[in-house]
């Protein structure tokens, strides 16, 4: 995996420490982080990044709630769940989360097992828990939750059965360092939603504001990548060497600051470097 390192960046989110790939191997979390931002410009399919996510942690079901008035998609999704339960927490149940009066004392990127703000006995006692958790056998909630202007933008949590163990320091600080990854791949796709579009293959206009710093042919480049090419592919497409490709690829990662070409793609998407 190209140009990845682990709590050296300052300019992009970090995975930070070593040990929150106790239970998933460092190879398989760092590739999740870029699928992460491919579901982010359109590349990648939501569902099937939080089912890896939820098998990397050791859950049996997750849950994403994004909240944009400008997106077409989904509120609410979630895995390994009757779709009939999404619609009855969009309807009824969401207003009813036990967490909600404490969402204004949280910060943004806050992870935490539930247990650690609500007692069990406390919470087993909600409706919400009673009529609509129970029911599904979801009792031990890991949470990650995300603002934007003060406001909720984004609640992920994943769950397990009360028969298996609560959420241990491990698995919380593996969420933690994942975080801010998908804070980032959420605000990408909120941009991208914001200017009509959700997916790479729509031209998007070009950000006034300030001159990307990529050069033309790193722009060629990663609009390339955009549209799923290899580095192969995208030398043939270019009379360029696989090499050549290779070294622009590189180079507009580090001006940049990102991680991997999913993140530089995404972040070249929204400021308008590429249109994709």
């Amino acid at each position: 995996m190209q140009g990845r390192s682990i709590g050296r960046s300052a300019a992009r989110p970090a995975v930070d420490a070593p040990s929150v790939f106790a239970r998933a191997d460092e190879h398989s979390v760092l590739g999740l982080i870029d699928q992460i931002y491919d579901a982010g410009i359109g590349n990648e399919d939501w569902l099937a990044v939080l089912r890896q996510l939820g098998a990397a942690l050791g859950g049996e079901s997750v849950v994403l709630r994004r909240i944009s008035p400008a997106a077409s998609y989904p509120a609410t999704m979630a895995t390994e769940t009757d779709p009939d339960y999404v619609e009855r927490y969009q309807a009824h149940y969401r207003q009813l989360l036990p967490l909600l009066p404490m969402l204004p004392r949280l910060e943004p990127g806050a992870t935490f097992a539930h247990s650690t703000l609500i007692p069990d006995p406390d919470y087993r006692r909600t409706e919400f828990y009673n009529d609509f958790m129970r029911p599904q056998g979801k009792d031990h909630g890991l949470y990650w939750v995300d603002f934007e202007r003060r406001d909720l933008s984004a609640m992920l949590s994943v769950w397990r059965p009360r028969r298996r163990a609560d959420w241990d320091d491990d698995q919380v600080r593996m969420l933690r360092a994942i975080g801010p990854h998908l804070s980032r791949a959420l605000r990408i796709e909120r941009g991208l939603a914001t200017v009509g579009t959700s997916a790479p293959a729509a031209a998007l206009p070009p950000a006034p504001a300030r001159r990307s710093p990529l050069t033309p042919r790193e722009c060629d480049c990663l609009t390339w990548i955009s549209r799923g090419a290899s580095s192969k592919e995208a030398a043939r497409r270019l009379s360029l060497s696989v090499y050549t490709v290779n070294e622009y690829v590189a180079s507009a990662m580090r001006k940049l600051g990102a991680g991997s070409r999913a993140e530089a793609v995404a972040m070249a998407l929204l400021s308008g470097a590429i249109g994709g």
